[in-house]
Parts: structure tokens; sequence; C-alpha cells
């Protein structure tokens, strides 16, 4: 009965042992497969971890960078003001020195000469100049009323304002780069000398230059300290566009004489607020009086009461935007950075796009992976299952005893074999066809594999024998587990399935012995016991009994 048994026993001795490599993927694939919602539980967790840290990084990293170009920005924008307030306060000293001395300079007495009277007599000019002075160095200068009717006062700080001269010049190229315009003097005797060269027919001295915010936040009413001021921005007179003014008073001897301004264009400060290829939201000047001077765009600032935000060093958060507020060094300035948190979510999906398809990718690696592993496993359940009833197939079945015998050889750890053999199951075909017959074989393997522990496992090696592998199992402990099976399987109710009779079932049982000098020693010893259980009547187990020693 057992022939084609030992035909395979060379085979399966000399089979080759999966490599290690491909046992682990096999055992991973196993885990992954007997765990799927926890692993992809786990995954899922991994891959939202993943995404949140990106996130957090793009988001973290947009800050930076736009924190630091804001900064550059401000530093940009402190060197410009500092740079036009340098050359400002060397013409102010200048010019009080020179208005608190009484000497006459005879250079510019004859360009006194020079003034004209308008038509109508209501400015003078110094349109035309004697030799060999020329516009290219000397700007114009106009004031109210007729040059002839000038007081003593009025000429002498005329005189100054033209001495001073070279100075103008040498500011305006140097500073035409930082959008300085206009470089002036206007006195409290109704005049002003303009730098560079505008006709008087262009520009001149009115009423209205009086009216001018650079004039009136200068008066000592309005900054009795005489500080610095930077004005809000305005359309110049002179025709240049939008402009803010940066001033400073001139005082002779403690008194009043005028202030000394350069007009700077909004089209220069709007070029320094330009972020580059930084996102940086949009930025505004602020003056001492929280007004805007200038801004990035031309976007209205959405909250007005930001206006009267102190400064603040680090990014305050709102529900719409952060905003930070920095001091432009000492000119009373403020830059409002004003990033819209809508800017900053477009940056952070820019940021977690690349791990975005990567996780999408890996997601979709895992499906296909699964599905592999899955057919992997049916493949391999096919391949050491029997089709039929479910139970571990010819070849499985001598893998395994492979296994479980080496292990008794190298670690001691006994196993025993229960041999079945279904009584009568020709007549069972022949009587009740094989839909019957096949259907008692499936009814074998569920009542074992319920009755049996987990560890155990019902092979079929063949028709109706099929074999019990049961691993650290006594001889004792095997035919314990053979009775209660065959009592079973007598007791259930066959004619469920049409069959007259009860199915009973001949079993032998044998355990591993040091004697066995290979596998299919035990699985010999096993058959022969069934072999007596059938000989002494059927329906009976019987076990291989070791010799007794002497």
């Amino acid at each position: 009965m057992l022939a084609y048994l030992h035909n395979d026993i060379s085979a399966i001795h000399n089979e080759r042992v999966p490599k290690q490599s491909g046992m682990r993927r096999i055992m991973l694939g196993e885990m992954v497969l007997n765990h799927q919602r926890a692993f992809r539980l786990g995954l899922l967790l991994l891959l939202l971890l993943l995404l949140c840290s990106n996130g957090w990084f793009a988001y973290s990293r947009s800050l930076r960078l736009s924190n630091q170009q804001v900064h550059r920005i401000v530093s940009g924008i402190n060197q410009h003001f500092s740079r036009i307030s340098g050359f400002l306060e060397t013409i102010q000293v200048e010019a009080s020195l020179e208005l608190q001395s009484k000497d006459q300079l005879q250079s510019v007495q004859g360009l006194l000469q020079a003034l004209q009277d308008s038509p109508d007599g209501s400015y003078f000019a110094l349109d035309a100049l004697p030799a060999p002075f020329s516009h290219r160095l000397l700007g114009n200068l106009t004031g109210q009323g007729r040059a002839q009717f000038q007081g003593a006062e009025a000429l002498h700080e005329m005189q100054t304002a033209l001495g001073l001269a070279p100075l103008f010049e040498v500011a305006y190229h140097n500073l035409g780069a930082n959008g300085v315009a206009w470089v002036y003097y206007v006195s409290r005797h109704h005049f002003i000398y303009l730098y560079p060269y505008v006709s008087s027919a262009s520009y001149h001295y009115s009423v209205e230059t009086e009216h001018g915010v650079f004039w009136t936040l200068a008066q000592p009413a309005v900054n009795p300290k005489g500080l610095p001021i930077i004005t809000p921005v305005y359309m110049d007179q002179a025709g240049q566009g939008e402009m803010l003014t940066m001033s400073r008073p001139v005082y002779a001897a403690g008194h009043f004489c005028g202030v000394l301004s350069m007009d700077v264009t909004v089209a220069t400060l709007r070029k320094l607020l330009q972020p580059g290829e930084t996102t940086n939201g949009t930025l505004y000047l602020l003056n001492a009086d929280h007004q805007i001077l200038v801004s990035s765009e031309q976007d209205a600032l959405p909250q007005e009461n930001l206006l009267r935000l102190p400064v603040t060093p680090s990014y305050l958060i709102g529900p719409t935007a952060h905003v930070m507020v920095l001091p432009i060094g000492n000119t009373g300035l403020k830059l409002l950075q004003y990033l819209p948190n809508r800017v900053l979510l477009l940056e952070i999906v820019k940021g977690t796009a690349p791990a975005l398809i990567a996780a999408l990718l890996l997601w979709l690696a895992l499906i296909l992976l699964t599905r592999t592993w899955m057919l992997n496993r049916e493949l391999r359940r096919l391949s050491e299952h029997d089709a039929l009833t479910g139970a571990l197939n010819h070849r499985a079945f001598q893998s395994l005893l492979s296994q479980l015998y080496a292990r008794y050889r190298e670690q001691g750890e006994l196993f025993a074999l229960v041999m079945v053999d279904l009584d009568h199951f020709k007549k069972i075909n022949d009587s009740y066809g094989h839909a019957v017959g096949d259907e008692v074989l499936k009814v074998l393997v569920r009542l074992a594999r319920r009755m049996l522990r987990n560890q155990d496992h019902i092979a079929r090696l063949g028709g109706e024998e099929f074999v019990l592998v049961l691993p650290a199992t006594e001889l004792r402990e095997a035919m314990k587990a053979a009775v209660r099976l065959r009592l079973q399987l007598e007791r259930l109710n066959w004619s469920r399935l049409g069959l007259a009779r009860a199915v009973t079932a001949s079993m032998g049982c044998a355990v591993v012995l040091p004697s066995d000098a290979s596998k299919g020693a035990v699985l010999k010893r096993a058959d022969d016991a069934m072999y007596r259980a059938k000989q002494e009547g059927r329906n009976r187990v019987c076990a291989d009994l070791p010799p007794v020693q002497d």
C-alpha cells in the first residue's frame, strides 16, 4: 500500500532546501497577508507621518526663507535711507555754520545779481546764469515777490544756499541710484533752491510750496525738537510722480531758518520691496504715524488694525495670515509683512507633492505586492493541498515529515503519525456514487481539523488514506487523539448524505524512535499498525508498540 510513497523518499531526501532569502520573503508575505488590516493601518499611519513631516518641513522652510528675505529687505531699506540721511546731515551741518557766519561769498554775488523777476512780478528766478556758471552744476533759485525787494537776511540765506550748490550737486549724483529726484532747501524767507535745474516756467516758489507736507511737518510748532522727518507719500509739485520726502530742519543760533529736503521716488522704494524668488506675501512700508508709505503690491492691507501692531521679531499667526513687523533702523519706519495662510498652504502642497506622489506609488505598490503575495499563497496552497479536501497533499506531507524528522535528530523533539483508512470506502463509491464519496472525504478532513490542535496536520496520501501529523506528541497522546477522532466519526449523522450505515475508519499510530534510520521508517510502522487494525476487524485504533527491552 505504501509502495508509491517509498518511490518518493529518496527524492524528498535529496530535495534542496530553499534559500534563506526566499524563505524570508515568503515569511514576510505570509505575515503581511495574515495581518492585512494592521499592516495597512500601520502603513497608512506611516504615510500620514511622512506627509505631516514633509508638510511641517515645507511650512518651516517657507517661513524661514521668507523671514531671511524680509530681513535682507529691511537691511537694504535701512542702508538706502541711511545713505540719504548721511548726505542730508552733512549739508545740514554746513548750512547751519554758513548761516551763522556773516561773511560774504564773493563767488556767488554775481548769481544774486542775475536773479530776474517774472513778467507779472509774482516771483523771481535764476533762469539765466552769468559766465562761467552753467545749470549742469547749479540748480534754480526761485522766490516769492521781486528780487530787489528782498531783505538782508533773505539775501544772506540765498547766498548760503548758492554756496552749498556743490554739495547739492554731489549728493544728487551720488544718490540718483537711491531714487533721489530732488535736493532742495526751502527758506522761511519764501524762496527755494532746487537741484537739478528746472525752469521757473515749469516750477517756481509759490503759496502752494508753503503748504507742502515736507514744510509743514518740519515747522517748530509740529517738530519742536528739530528731528529728521519722513513725510507720507504725495504727488510731486514738479511733476515727478509719487514721492516721499526726507527732511531736516535747519537752525542757526537757535532760530529756525528753513528745511533741507530730498525727495525719494516711490517707484524706487517699491523695487526695494520686491521679494525676488521667495514668497513673502505683501510688504508694507509704514511711517511713524502708522501710515502706509508704499507696498510691494497694489493690494490694500486686509485688516487696517494691523497698522498699529508693535514691532514683532517673529510671526504672529492668525486665522487668515502670518504677520510680522520689523523696524527700519533708527528711521522710525517699519516694515509690515502680511503673509496669507493660503500662500503658505500652497507652499506646503508644493513641498509635500513629491512625498504624496511617493506615498501613492508606495500604496499602489503595496496593493500590487499584496495581490502578488495572495496569488503566490494561493498557488502554494494549491501546490501543497489536496484540491478536493484541502488536506496537505503527498508532496507537502513529505516535506513536513522531513522537517520533523530532522528536528528530532537535531533536538530530540518527538512526533507521532496516525494512518487513517476509511473502511469499505469503495462500497460507498459504488453504492452511492463518487459525489457522496467525495463528501465523506471532506467531512473526515473537517472533523479532524476541528478536533486536532493548531500545530497538528492532516494529509491525504491517496484515495481514502490519510495521515495525521502530530508534532511534539508521545504515543499515548497520539492514541487518545486517534480514538477520539474514530468515535466522533462513527457518531456523525451520516443519513444526511443518504448513507444507511455509519462511516468508520481503521487507524494505526506510531511515534518516532531512535532506531528509525529514516523518516520513512516511522510512516511504515504507522502503516503496519493500521493494517493490523483492519485485520483485527476494522473500526479500531492500533499502536506500533516499541520492542520490550529484556
